[in-house]
């Protein structure tokens, strides 16, 4: 491929709905425990590349059974056809550490969502994370 063949499609790419937007990240993650106690967040944020960004925090636990827990996405790659984001979602122990749920990386394309699910073998809890990248 030439200098001028490289250029174009870098151009090209750098032209896309994906290279040229300002991205929200819409996320619905779901924590149920072997119990059936459930928590949910649903939020929508900005996401900058290169940045860790925490898109929801459970500080104050209203349940008694129910744990503190942290999520956070970083935007890691753009192109013409897709984003990739690594995700991680952690929670307090009763020690005061904390213990990672789930570090998946999820790639999408624009207005495409994208589901994660897995139960932790550990603990007996089901993980569901859906996010969608969109343009604003």
């Amino acid at each position: 491929m030439n200098e001028w063949s490289k250029g174009l499609v870098l151009f090209s790419a750098l032209l896309s709905p994906l290279a040229m937007a300002d991205w929200l990240l819409d996320v619905n993650f779901e924590l149920t425990g072997a119990s059936g106690n459930t928590q949910s967040v649903n939020t929508s944020l900005s996401l900058l590349p290169g940045e860790e960004t925490v898109f929801f925090g459970t500080s104050d636990v209203a349940n008694q059974t129910a744990r503190e827990l942290v999520g956070s996405a970083e935007l890691l790659e753009v192109s013409a056809e897709e984003v990739k984001i690594a995700f991680k979602v952690q929670e307090r122990l009763d020690d005061g550490g904390w213990r990672t749920i789930i570090s998946p990386t999820l790639s999408t394309g624009l207005n495409s969502p994208a589901l994660f699910e897995t139960v932790d073998g550990n603990s007996d809890k089901q993980v569901k994370l859906q996010v969608e990248v969109t343009s604003v």
